[in-house]
């Protein structure tokens, strides 16, 4: 009986060791080199300037807005006075809505 069960016990050991033998991480073992990197669409910087602009000289919510727009490498730089916090608010939201846009600066300051 405790043959047996020894016996028992070391088949299945044995399976269990072969089985996780074959299970190896390939992720590992493949060099970056190798892989093609995925081709993606390139913004720049007044495709960029030229969307948001357009966003922000539309939007009749901004209306009183004097607003300095500027970009490079896809970061954003907001200056200027706007009348209200929610035309802050919604001038960081347009200019994030851009493809493109890296970072958003927004240095607006409310005149009363």
């Amino acid at each position: 009986m405790f043959c047996r069960n020894l016996l028992t016990i070391s088949v299945i050991v044995f399976i269990m060791a072969f089985g996780l033998s074959g299970c190896e991480n390939y992720a590992e073992r493949t060099h970056e080199s190798w892989i093609e990197k995925p081709t993606g669409i390139d913004y720049d910087d007044s495709t960029i300037y030229a969307r948001i602009s357009y966003a922000l000289n539309t939007d009749p919510d901004l209306e009183g807005s004097n607003v300095e727009l500027k970009v490079d490498e896809g970061n954003v730089l907001l200056t200027g006075t706007v009348a209200n916090n929610h035309q802050i608010t919604k001038i960081n939201m347009l200019s994030w809505m851009v493809d493109g846009v890296k970072d958003v600066d927004n240095q607006l300051a409310v005149v009363r």
